[in-house]
């Protein structure tokens, strides 16, 4: 199941973004705690969302720090 979800997130990130501009993109972040070297530890997402000319959100691009 993991496999096929790394597909399609690899899908996500490489396609291109020059098919359709955005009326509107902003960036917002997401904190959750997870496992890590034994401990729980924080971890942040970075996503950037913008709307296209028929005012469908869609997300650009997500990046993990």
């Amino acid at each position: 199941m993991a496999r096929h979800l790394d597909e399609q997130v690899a899908a996500l990130r490489y396609r291109p973004l020059d098919a359709g501009s955005s009326a509107f993109v902003w960036g917002d972040a997401l904190t959750q705690k997870g496992r890590g070297g034994g401990r729980v530890i924080n971890v942040h997402a970075l996503i950037a969302v913008g709307v296209n000319a028929d005012g469908h959100r869609e997300i650009l691009g997500i990046d993990s720090v």
